[in-house]
């Protein structure tokens, strides 16, 4: 059965004490469900469940993972991993009386780390494993022991029966064992240096307004960045020995679990910030070096910005009022994530609301708190998404619905209902371009002629960083830059630069404004999206009637001094 496999891979058995298959991880391990599928030990069913599960979070042993799939049998298994590595199978025979080297391999660590100390030899320890692509469990155990190390194999379920041979049932003393550390790691989160470590990384990202903390976990330390106007800035590097306790501390404060540290978690948290409580989500991921923790700060007692204090200028207001003032119809904001979309919603909807409105939104995370508006928190999780939301906020006779995001056909296909029933309803999508949402509202399943009915317009955007006015300098143009702008290189031509200063935390740039391509509905277009045309043919039709590109936009703000050539080829590459 493993002739090709054993070929290409079956080591000399002289050599086989320490060796082991490539390391646990990456395309290593990929390559050896591969080949565990080419020799018949896995089907093609179970090959494709294999290799999705090691992309998965967390990192489990290769044959646990294959075993508790159920995609193989543990027997068949260890024989096939025993032909690729070269390693020896655990026998019945081989188990020891007693445990071996006790005071210097507990049963706890063995039980973790899935090792059966076997004998006691002159030169070696010989080990059962059941993990034989993990190349650090030979090089701990030399460390622990002091002599070389000799694998063996064993499945994990054999594992199990083995250990309870050796040890007896220690469960109860490793869970309370477990315990114990729990409690202890909880009580280091929660001294007032860890807290007063957590509280300053905190309260430093509301001095920066900053939209996001990421504290990374590295090999040797711990890397802290703020994203501050959409850009990532390193801040400082913590000391490896605060990771844990740091991480612990958060994850207390966001209601998480302190004992999984394998699987993502996400929860929320509150801090102060000038009197105010601020929510902040919290998620957490597992990496090679510990888990990293990135905090998203929700400020949602921050004054909504109206359409000129995002940088649109009075066409484009002109024409987002007319297309909102409509009774009913669709309104799309479109571009990448973090390109401001929801923010624009919400200045719609601050233009929009009144008393004589009844405005209802859905949204994941509610991010600023409007008066007068409800707002729904979707909960994915307990089935309340936004397409389940959303039909139950079309049973409370609203006027005006703003969705936070079109996921999805079942969402698409609502809130065009409800723009052709009579409701105006506003949400975001991810699309390059305005046109471009036009299509992907087909590929959705939309028939044209419903999105020919109900689009009353659509905002394309992106955000620039704003020169800052403390330190900008305006200073000649080069002969490229006059050219990407579309002068002639000998054209006298200034523009402003960014310099940096304590304002500005020496970027150059403070704050963000909106760059954007505005595609306002007209008969022709209507026809158009009827007939099915593509995304090039509506783009051609949009521009001669006179919508003007990101390009164009981002254009005009560099000449106005607002931003600069390198901050909008950062944003918009290519477009410029």
């Amino acid at each position: 059965m493993l002739s090709i496999w054993e070929a290409k891979t079956r080591p000399r058995r002289a050599q086989a004490d320490r060796r082991a298959a490539p390391r646990g991880r990456g395309e290593d391990l990929r390559a050896v469900v591969d080949r565990l599928a080419e020799s018949d030990v896995l089907d093609a069913a179970g090959h494709e469940r294999a290799l999705a599960a090691l992309e998965g979070p967390g990192r489990r042993p290769l044959p646990l993972l294959l075993t508790e799939l159920g995609l193989v049998h543990e027997a068949t298994l260890v024989t096939a991993l025993s032909e690729a590595t070269g390693l020896p199978i655990l026998r019945q025979e081989d188990l020891p009386g007693e445990p071996v080297l006790p005071d210097l391999v507990g049963p706890d660590y063995c039980a973790r780390a899935r090792v059966l100390p076997l004998a006691v030899e002159p030169d070696r320890l010989v080990v059962a494993v059941v993990d034989p692509f993990d190349a650090e469990i030979a090089p701990a155990l030399e460390h622990l022991v002091d002599r070389r190390v000799a694998l063996r194999l064993v499945g994990p379920g054999s594992f199990e029966r083995a250990h309870r041979a050796v040890y007896g049932d220690v469960a109860e003393e490793g869970e309370a064992g477990a315990e114990d550390d729990l409690a202890r790691l909880a009580d280091v989160a929660s001294q007032a240096p860890i807290v007063r470590l957590s509280a300053r990384l905190v309260r430093k990202a509301f001095e920066l307004s900053a939209s996001d903390i990421h504290l990374e976990a590295e090999e040797a330390d711990m890397r802290v960045r703020y994203r501050v106007d959409g850009v990532l800035v390193e801040s400082e590097r913590l000391a490896k020995s605060v990771q844990l306790a740091l991480t612990t501390r958060i994850k207390i404060q966001a209601g998480l679990n302190i004992a999984e540290r394998r699987l993502p978690q996400d929860g929320r948290m509150q801090a102060p910030d000038r009197g105010q409580e601020v929510d902040i989500r919290v998620s957490t991921l597992p990496t090679a070096h510990g888990e990293s923790v990135v905090l998203r700060v929700l400020d949602g007692s921050r004054r909504v910005e109206d359409f000129s204090g995002l940088g649109f200028d009075a066409a484009a207001i002109a024409e987002i009022a007319a297309m909102t003032s409509r009774p009913n119809g669709l309104v799309l904001v479109t571009g990448p994530t973090g390109s401001g979309k929801t923010t624009t919603l919400y200045a719609a909807l601050r233009r929009i609301n009144g008393p004589h409105l009844k405005v209802v939104t859905v949204e994941d995370p509610v991010e600023y708190r409007m008066a007068g508006v409800n707002q729904v928190q979707a909960h994915p999780g307990i089935g309340l998404d936004f397409a389940a939301a959303l039909r139950s906020i079309l049973r409370q006779d609203p006027d005006v619905v703003m969705v936070g995001e079109i996921r999805d056909g079942e969402t698409a296909r609502i809130a065009v209902q409800a723009a052709l029933t009579g409701h105006l309803v506003i949400s975001t999508l991810h699309t390059n371009s305005a046109p471009a949402t036009v299509t992907r509202l087909m590929d959705m399943g939309i028939e044209p002629y419903l999105i020919a009915a109900t689009l009353n317009g659509v905002v394309a955007q992106r955000l620039v960083r704003r020169l800052c006015g403390a330190c900008a300098e305006p200073s000649p143009a080069t002969p490229q830059e006059r050219l990407r702008l579309g002068f002639d290189p000998d054209a006298p031509l200034s523009l402003k630069r960014a310099r940096g200063c304590p304002a500005c935390n020496g970027t150059g740039y403070r704050g963000r404004m909106v760059v954007s391509e505005i595609m306002t509905l007209d008969e022709g277009l209507r026809g158009l999206i009827a007939g099915r045309a593509d995304e090039q043919t509506l783009t051609a039709w949009a521009r001669a009637a006179g919508m003007s590109g990101l390009g164009q936009s981002a254009r005009a703000r560099v000449l106005a001094g607002d931003t600069t050539l390198d901050e909008v080829g950062r944003v918009l590459e290519g477009t410029l």
